[in-house]
Order: C-alpha cells, then sequence, then structure tokens
C-alpha cells in the first residue's frame, strides 16, 4: 500500500464520483474512460478498499468512496485558493465572473464601466455554458438564467433578457418570408452549438425549423460573423442583437426563451470589499442597458416587427 495519496488521483475520483461513471468524467477532465478505469483501480488497491460499485449503467460510490469523497471535496476547496493565488502573480485582486458566451461578450464590451484604471483589480471571464460552481469558488461572481438557491449562495436579479430572431440587413429585406413566419422553411439558419449541454435557442431552433441549421457555431463570434454576413437568419439575445449595427431584426421578442438575468455569489464572500464593489457596478450596468436587455432598444420600437414568432409558456432559460 501506497502511503501517500496524489492529488490527481483524487481530482480523478471526484470526477468520476460526480460524473456517476467514466465517460462523463472523461469528458470533464479530458482522460479516456479506459485510463479513467485504470486509475480508479490503482487508487482502490494503493488505498486497500473498495470505492465504487460497478455497474452496467456507472459507477456508484460505496460507504467508504463517500467518505473519501467528503475528504477529498475539501482538499479540492484548498487546491482552488492555491491555484487562485499562483494565478494572481501577486498583482491586486482577481475576481472571476462567470457567464455565458452571450453576457461574457457583453461584459467585454463593457470593462471599463466595471474597472477603474486606478485600482488594482483583475478580471478574468469565466464563459461556459454550464453554471460554475460558486460554492467551491471556481468563480467570485456569476451572471445566471435562474434564482441561486443552493445553501450559501446569495442571489441579485439583474433584469428581464429578452431574445429575438436576427440576420444581415440585405438578407431580412429581401429574403422571402424572413420577417413572418415562413422563415422556417424560407431561410437559411445559424445555429449556436458550443460545447457542453445543447443552449435553449439551439433547442428551440430544431424544435420549429422545418430542416436541420444549415451551419452550426461552436462559438457566438463565428455566429455573429455569419448572419452579419448576410448567410442566413440566427436566435440572439437582443443585447447582442439590438446592438450590433451590421444586424437587424426579423421578429419580436421570443416569448419562450425569455428569462431573468440573476447575479450570484458566495455568501461569505460577497461583502469583500473588491467583490461588493464589482457586483454593484454589475448591477449598475445592467440597469443603464435595461431596455437593450428587454429588447426595447434606443431605435423606434415602431420599426420592430410586431409579430411574435411563438407565444407559450417559457420552458428553458439561456445564459
Amino acid at each position: 500500500m501506497n502511503e501517500t495519496i496524489q492529488w490527481d488521483d483524487l481530482r480523478l475520483f471526484i470526477a468520476v464520483a460526480r460524473a456517476g461513471g467514466l465517460a462523463g468524467a472523461a469528458r470533464a477532465v479530458g482522460v479516456s474512460p479506459p485510463t479513467l478505469g485504470r486509475r480508479m483501480t490503482a487508487l482502490e488497491q494503493s488505498l486497500g478498499r473498495q470505492l465504487f460499485v460497478r455497474q452496467r449503467d456507472g459507477y456508484e460510490l460505496t460507504s467508504g468512496g463517500k467518505d473519501l469523497l467528503r475528504l477529498a471535496e475539501a482538499l479540492e476547496l484548498d487546491a482552488l485558493k492555491i491555484d487562485r493565488w499562483r494565478t494572481s502573480n501577486g498583482i491586486g485582486s482577481v475576481i472571476r465572473i462567470a457567464a455565458g458566451a452571450w453576457t461574457s461578450a457583453f461584459l467585454a464590451r463593457h470593462m471599463s464601466e466595471l474597472v477603474d484604471d486606478d485600482e488594482d483589480t483583475q478580471i478574468e471571464l469565466v464563459t461556459s455554458t454550464s453554471p460554475a460552481d460558486l460554492l467551491r469558488r471556481e468563480a467570485n461572481l456569476g451572471l445566471r438564467n435562474r434564482r441561486p438557491e443552493l445553501p450559501g449562495l446569495a442571489g441579485y436579479k439583474l433584469t428581464r433578457v429578452a431574445f429575438a430572431v436576427y440576420g444581415g440587413r440585405a438578407y431580412v429585406e429581401e429574403k422571402e418570408g424572413a420577417a413572418d413566419h415562413r422563415r422556417f422553411k424560407t431561410c437559411r439558419w445559424i445555429a449556436f452549438s458550443p460545447p457542453g449541454p445543447k443552449t435553449p435557442s439551439a433547442v428551440w431552433l430544431d424544435e420549429h425549423l422545418a430542416r436541420a441549421p444549415v451551419l452550426r457555431c461552436r462559438s457566438a463570434q463565428e455566429v455573429l460573423e455569419a448572419a452579419s454576413s448576410g448567410f442566413g437568419l440566427c436566435v440572439l439575445p437582443c443585447f447582442i442583437g439590438d446592438a450590433c449595427g451590421d444586424l437587424s431584426r426579423a421578429s419580436g421578442n421570443i416569448d419562450e426563451l425569455e428569462h431573468d438575468q440573476w447575479l450570484a455569489s458566495h455568501d461569505e464572500d460577497r461583502q469583500q470589499r473588491h467583490i461588493r464593489r464589482v457586483s454593484k457596478r454589475l448591477q449598475i450596468l445592467m440597469k443603464t442597458h435595461r431596455n437593450l436587455f428587454i429588447g426595447l432598444h434606443s431605435a423606434d420600437p415602431s420599426k420592430l416587427p410586431s409579430e411574435n414568432v411563438v407565444r407559450r409558456r417559457p420552458t428553458r432559460v439561456e445564459r
């Protein structure tokens, strides 16, 4: 039996335990399922106890495995603190803000409203389709599409977020059916399909199109480039689409995709001076641009299409 457990083995163990199997853990940590399986067997051998019950549909923790997971997660928190200290390079305060691709793009465009030149603060945008784990300090602040419900997290509702259909100006004006319900049959479509879970707008689009989107993009910038060039239509949050001069609206707000935007933070950290300062500025930023987020751009609202794409009770939300 080895006397020392390596942190990397525990890191992989945590991934397998949380995923409930090798396949999901492999995607999370970038290690092949066979390698993960061998590493878990070796870890059990080194500890002299069984950690998993291996079943056809996944890995279930034994009582000993559950005990080890609690201990390993405590070490994980310390490892995250060390990593934050290491990456800060000793320069001021590093604040990680977790958000979806579109919200991160908006924040990047308005970063001067969040940080002053005379402040010793660094901002790191953590972009993902899955929310960061604020309890484990994967981020200090998170912009989310629902109220944080886990104990230990605080939430502040920022604004409502609207979505609409957009395309290049010439495409929307000249393509037959682009500005009405015929768009689902007559137009080329661009879908945003980043790594990870399918976005609600992509799911919504798949449900309404007569055929698959002609183009699927893994990055938000690719969607904007393709739509701005006049290639086809796409679904965007209004705070992105209405702010892009190369795009034109082809619909009213899509009621089904609207959702609230929440600012979440760890309850113990939110009173720290640098986090509280950036949090307040985020609130002011969203309030200042509220009309953009809810789909009432400063442009003449009467020029926006009055026809809503779908009017159903919202069932999905998107960051």
